[in-house]
């Protein structure tokens, strides 16, 4: 395989996606700006070999075939990543493999042409079946794991939450900064009352922009991974009792209250082993794929690329 000077050591080390999932279907293409001018560059007979800018899309050939550019522009929006370039080495690489997978198959003898033109996915998914082996882990790795690991094995702390939302987008910076004095105002009022919960009742159903005015503010319990991550990193970090300052997210700014918290549980090793042999069975399998994809890739004549398989996420069929 030849080295080319399309190096992704310049850019983040993103893991590799190969074909998208149904919710990367729905993501909206943030990319199409960029996909546009780079077509109208191809268009405009632009000779370079490589890719020479973030501007352009790379010449890539596997075996002396070139992969077709507008695939790679297409195969853009399923690599979300921090700068174009990054972007653009993730959806040349991810087709790359796919296409040293779809060789793969046609050499095979018990797969070939028939199989990949019944179902490209299936023939991939077989293929790598036949010749990608996960060693299971056993009880002894298991339990180290979780004695190294201990901290991850927990049950979801439970919060019982009451809030007053002071609702505003946020690009309204002149009304959030309004609001914002306005939540420490309802804060050291519900503080200052002699029925501190009968005045954040009648806040909550006087001031809440929430549906939850209407029981006074109250959510219920709630659990890690049901409300808004900027919500939740604070609330979950909170002692029971009332916020001494306004929670901030993108819907405005929260007066919370916490009425009851229960942490997590520690599982024990039997509790945790399930988990623990999926997780590393996964592992496993990742680095035996990743093994296969470089032997794939040695075997190949590529150019245009330097290939840099990660070792999470590779193939998700």
């Amino acid at each position: 395989m030849t080295a080319m000077t399309y190096d992704p050591r310049q850019a983040a080390e993103d893991n590799i996606r190969i074909m998208p999932t149904s919710d990367d279907l729905k993501k909206p293409h943030s990319d199409q700006e960029f996909i546009e001018k780079a077509l109208r560059e191809e268009r405009s007979n632009h000779k370079n070999l490589i890719a020479s800018s973030r501007e352009e899309l790379p010449s890539i050939y596997i075996n002396g075939v070139m992969i077709d550019k507008t695939a790679i522009a297409q195969e853009l929006q399923y690599h979300p990543a921090p700068t174009k370039e990054d972007a653009l080495f993730s959806a040349a690489q991810a087709l790359v493999v796919r296409e040293l997978l779809k060789l793969a198959v046609l050499e095979d003898e018990d797969l070939g042409q028939a199989a990949w033109e019944a179902n490209e996915e299936q023939a991939i998914s077989d293929l790598i079946e036949k010749n990608v082996v996960a060693t299971t882990p056993d009880s002894d790795t298991c339990e180290r794991y979780y004695e190294q690991n201990k901290a991850d094995y927990k049950t979801a702390p439970i919060m019982s939450v009451r809030h007053i939302l002071l609702a505003s987008l946020p690009e309204d910076g002149e009304e959030r900064l309004l609001l914002k004095k306005q939540a420490y105002e309802l804060i050291d009022q519900i503080k200052n009352s002699q029925n501190a919960d009968a005045e954040f009742i009648e806040l909550a159903r006087k001031y809440s922009a929430c549906p939850s005015k209407e029981q006074g503010g109250e959510l219920g319990i709630l659990t890690q991974g049901q409300t808004v991550p900027e919500f939740e990193s604070v609330v979950f970090a909170m002692d029971q009792g009332l916020a001494p300052s306004p929670v901030e997210t993108r819907y405005g700014f929260h007066i919370v209250d916490v009425l009851d918290k229960q942490p997590g549980v520690q599982l024990d090793y039997l509790q945790a082993k399930p988990a623990i042999a999926n997780k590393l069975a996964q592992q496993a399998f990742h680095h035996g794929l990743c093994d296969y994809l470089y032997t794939l890739a040695d075997n190949a004549e590529i150019e245009g690329i330097e290939m840099e398989l990660a070792q999470e996420n590779i193939f998700r069929g």
